[in-house]
């Protein structure tokens, strides 16, 4: 038979292989070319890279914030007692010759929050060139003051103001007018410092404001006649009106104290007197000292839950007043 031909080669298990390194300066100069090259090639990348960020930046540049139709041409700020434009330019640091597109909104609302003067703020830009802040201003409720804590009475720089929410304040310029007519609340000693941007947390506030809330539901126009109120003593407050009557009131039935002293008011107004002091503390035999009296006098109040005559209160405070 014959054998069946192959093109296969058989090669032995073991080879050998051999590897040279040939190192000439030529092929060194080549290999430096080569790395040269490719240096040159990133800085190309990293310089169009540049180029194309200032280009860039300066088409914005010039086509918008250097573009006299996205300049700053007017700030329409909302009506308010807190701050002008004068004063919000003066804040928030806006250059009033700039670009719309330099007024960052959110820093400027953000500052505008940070006056304790203001209750809030927003911010937003118009284009072409109109920048709108609209503001909420914290009104004055009532004056609050302190020797100790060196806090002066309706003082138009140093004076403190509290909110309704009772937050505390200068009193801005445009509602010095209006926070005049108010009443000051003395604080004695204790209770947490009374500064500008924080709540106000002291208890003779707390009392004082409960008895001024009293008296402007009971009393029309309470918020204009009451000067001053305080506590005087530890059991006691006292309410000094503008016309210099002094009533002293406990620390709790304000409701029934504020009935007594609006009616001995009203009847001392019918016959043209004028109360100096009242004792409201006491339900019955109520002490009042007139202008120009000596000593005090008594009113007698009826006994709570007793039925008396309908006139019974004015024609006690007839006999007293025209003794």
């Amino acid at each position: 038979m014959f054998k069946k031909r192959t093109t296969r080669v058989r090669h032995s298990k073991e080879l050998t292989r051999l590897q040279v390194n040939v190192l000439s300066p030529r092929i060194l100069w080549f290999g430096f070319l080569k790395s040269c090259r490719r240096l040159v090639k990133f800085a190309m990348m990293v310089a169009f890279g540049v180029a194309a960020v200032w280009g860039i930046r300066e088409l914005i540049q010039h086509g918008l914030v250097k573009n006299k139709e996205f300049r700053l041409q007017a700030i329409e700020l909302s009506p308010n007692a807190a701050l002008d434009e004068r004063r919000l330019i003066q804040v928030t640091g806006i250059d009033i010759n700039g670009s719309l597109f330099e007024c960052d909104s959110d820093e400027i609302e953000s500052t505008l929050r940070a006056l304790p003067e203001i209750a809030g703020a927003s911010v937003r830009r118009e284009f072409p060139g109109t920048l709108v802040v609209e503001v909420v201003a914290r009104e004055p409720y009532v004056w609050v003051s302190g020797t100790e804590r060196g806090i002066p009475a309706r003082d138009p720089e140093k004076g403190l103001v509290v909110d309704r929410m009772g937050f505390i304040f200068h009193c801005p310029p445009a509602s010095l007018s209006k926070a005049a007519m108010l009443p000051v609340l003395q604080l004695g000693e204790g209770g947490e410092p009374v500064t500008a941007g924080r709540r106000i947390t002291h208890p003779g506030f707390d009392r004082l404001r409960r008895l001024y809330i009293v008296a402007c539901q009971q009393m029309p126009g309470a918020e204009g006649w009451i000067y001053s109120l305080r506590q005087d003593r530890a059991w006691s407050l006292e309410l000094i009106s503008r016309d210099g009557t002094k009533a002293s009131f406990g620390l709790g039935d304000h409701e029934r104290q504020m009935t007594d002293l609006k009616s001995a008011l009203d009847h001392a107004r019918e016959q043209e007197q004028q109360i100096a002091s009242i004792e409201l503390i006491p339900e019955r035999n109520i002490p009042v000292l007139l202008r120009g009296d000596g000593t005090p006098r008594a009113i007698l109040i009826d006994e709570p839950g007793r039925p008396a005559a309908p006139d019974r209160r004015a024609r006690d405070l007839h006999n007293l007043l025209n003794r």
